[in-house]
């Protein structure tokens, strides 16, 4: 009973942090009041499935995958197409909370410890920036409950090798899809973490690679649905959306600087109706998005020195101790920040280190951060795209803190029994 009420504490205090965390959020920036665009986008296509209208936002058919506008969807069902913002961010609020339960859950599935389960749910819990991922009208708070489950089952699966557990695999594949809906960048993530553990861990290639293809088939075919209903509209082959190319020129062209600015979309529209006044709408969306993919690779190509600079740049903003709007930012939330990423990205690279030594299933907790860095090195980049790998980094943090701990507390005999 009493590991049970640990865990209850546990997911409480999440969800109180992050109550208080949306009060001075609506306090910073107003009730109703979106602060990020995504968010519009997310509320009005989750507007359109309630309501039965089509999947578009403006001209736009392929423009979001519907994984947080379904998620959205029932809540404009209950309230009705005036639906408080207020109500979508407690929606996320429990979707956080969740995730911290979620974590603890992976830990004790890689390392059969319960106590290093809950010093890595605490560490989720009280992350300042999970916390307002948490709070935002955004797809991050789904995204990476639905990555946590993804990679669990995945290494439920993998400890029961020779014997293939068809059901923990199919588990995985199916929430590698839904993260996948809510965040189409993680798509190579599987092909990606197979690759990388066969090179590190060529003695277990077998497992990695017969767990990795069975999840990779299953969430294709979870994928093939929204396949269909792309080709159906365009005409051609779209694996995620059509917003690839402009995410391709952001953070790639001369303007750059590694945060997000998409003014230049309207010039491209105008240009290419300029070219061609008929043409259809989602005709125009694709010829857009595979126009902005082409400059914006050619201008890297032109330009290696300038493309390697933002680079860095980008690399500086994921990984950065503090936020990267300074609007947002103060010296209160700078220390608050610096003083809980701090400790666990050290302990986190230490448990990197440490996991040289054994197998896959550890080094699958940093493969995220691999993955992750290499996509935003290219697109743009800011710390909000660094969560799902600190979740990771959590469980490895909690793994050599929870060690150092029983180390020292071995050293004093803390714990021992007297009179022995």
């Amino acid at each position: 009973m009493k590991y049970y009420r640990s865990w209850l504490f546990l997911f409480v205090v999440a969800l109180l942090l992050r109550i208080v965390a949306a009060g001075y959020w609506e306090y910073r920036v107003g009730a109703e009041h979106f602060y990020f665009g995504d968010s519009d986008t997310y509320w009005k296509l989750g507007q359109n499935i309630a309501l039965g209208r089509s999947y578009t936002y403006g001209d736009q058919a392929i423009h979001r995958m519907p994984g947080y506008p379904v998620i959205l969807a029932p809540l404009f069902c209950i309230f009705g197409e005036d639906l408080p913002i207020r109500v979508a961010r407690f929606e996320n609020i429990v979707i956080g909370s969740l995730t911290v339960l979620a974590v603890g859950w992976l830990s004790r599935v890689l390392f059969q410890d319960s106590k290093l389960g809950l010093i890595s749910g605490w560490i989720t819990a009280v992350d300042p920036v999970n916390i307002m991922m948490s709070v935002l009208v955004l797809s991050e708070a789904p995204f990476c409950l639905f990555l946590v489950l993804q990679l669990g089952y995945w290494l439920k699966a993998y400890r029961l090798f020779p014997r293939v557990s068809w059901f923990d695999l199919f588990l995985s594949g199916f929430f590698a899809a839904i993260s996948i809906y809510c965040r189409p960048s993680w798509l190579y993530f599987i092909p990606f973490a197979v690759i990388l553990g066969v090179i590190f861990s060529p003695r277990h290639c077998k497992p990695i690679f017969q767990s990795g293809v069975i999840i990779f088939v299953v969430c294709i075919f979870c994928l093939v649905p929204w396949w269909i209903r792309n080709y159906s509209i365009s005409g051609h082959f779209v694996s995620t959306t059509l917003q690839v190319g402009s995410g391709f020129y952001d953070g790639l062209n001369p303007q750059a600087t590694g945060a997000s600015d998409m003014k230049f979309v309207e010039d491209f529209r105008n240009a290419e109706l300029a070219l061609s006044p008929d043409i259809a709408e989602h005709t125009l969306e694709y010829r857009l998005n595979r126009k902005m993919r082409q400059v914006a690779v050619r201008w890297a190509w032109k330009h290696p020195d300038l493309a390697w600079e933002l680079a860095k740049i980008k690399f500086r903003r994921l990984w950065s101790y503090r936020l990267n709007e300074e609007s947002l930012s103060n010296s209160v939330v700078s220390v608050v920040i610096f003083c809980s990423y701090c400790p666990v990205l050290v302990f986190g690279l230490i448990g990197v280190v440490r996991s040289i030594f054994y197998d896959f299933p550890i080094r699958l907790l940093w493969i995220p951060a691999i993955y992750i860095t290499g996509l935003h090195i290219i697109f743009v980049s800011s710390i909000r795209y660094r969560v799902p790998a600190m979740i990771c980094f959590s469980i490895l943090a909690a793994w050599i803190i929870l060690d150092v701990a029983r180390m020292i507390s071995g050293f004093f005999g803390i714990g021992k029994s007297k009179g022995m």
